[in-house]
């Protein structure tokens, strides 16, 4: 008869701590169900969430198509951030995403100061560059990428906290009002 050795974890615990477990991942997938009915309100209610597909994209709950974005509810958050593709942005719609964000993560200028010259490309350095430009707030903090084609505009934002995208989905929308 094999004695269970003195390190073993109890089979109580073991028992607890894997509920504990599926507890929160059901948790994380009714914030990311959630969170998608949000994005797809910010979209004027249009818009359908889906199961996500290894090999489509992120590691993600769901995902969510809507007209000019979709967005994927990333596996490494708790439902609460994602990564979005908006879709031919006009050059003032990606402005005032561009704008808000830039608002938001204004650097101080410290004696510790790691921001760049140009994070978010402006549309003239889209026009100027064939290629994508990538978003970079700070050194070493790659949050997406843009790029122009045929006058319209595709951001890509690779992980962020959806009270935030809920709010540049709007802006996009906006048509320039207040």
């Amino acid at each position: 008869m094999m004695s269970t050795p003195p390190t073993a974890i109890p089979s109580e615990l073991t028992n607890a701590l894997r509920a504990g477990i599926e507890a929160a991942r059901a948790a994380s997938a009714a914030a990311a169900q959630v969170a998608a009915s949000l994005l797809i309100h910010a979209a004027g209610g249009r818009g359908s969430v889906h199961q996500a597909w290894r090999g489509e994209g992120p590691d993600a709950w769901c995902k969510v198509a809507a007209y000019g974005f979709t967005a994927h509810l990333l596996k490494v958050g708790h439902g609460d951030r994602a990564q979005v593709t908006f879709n031919q942005l006009t050059a003032e719609e990606y402005e005032r995403v561009r704008i808000r964000v830039l608002e938001l993560n204004e650097c101080s200028h410290d004696l510790e100061c790691e921001c760049t010259e140009e994070p978010w490309p402006s549309v003239d350095s889209l026009r100027a560059q064939a290629e994508e430009l990538e978003i970079v707030t700070r050194e070493d903090d790659e949050r997406g990428f843009a790029r122009l084609s045929f006058n319209r505009i595709t951001l890509t934002l690779w992980d962020e906290p959806v009270w935030l995208l809920f709010e540049l989905i709007k802006l996009a929308r906006s048509e320039g009002r207040s």
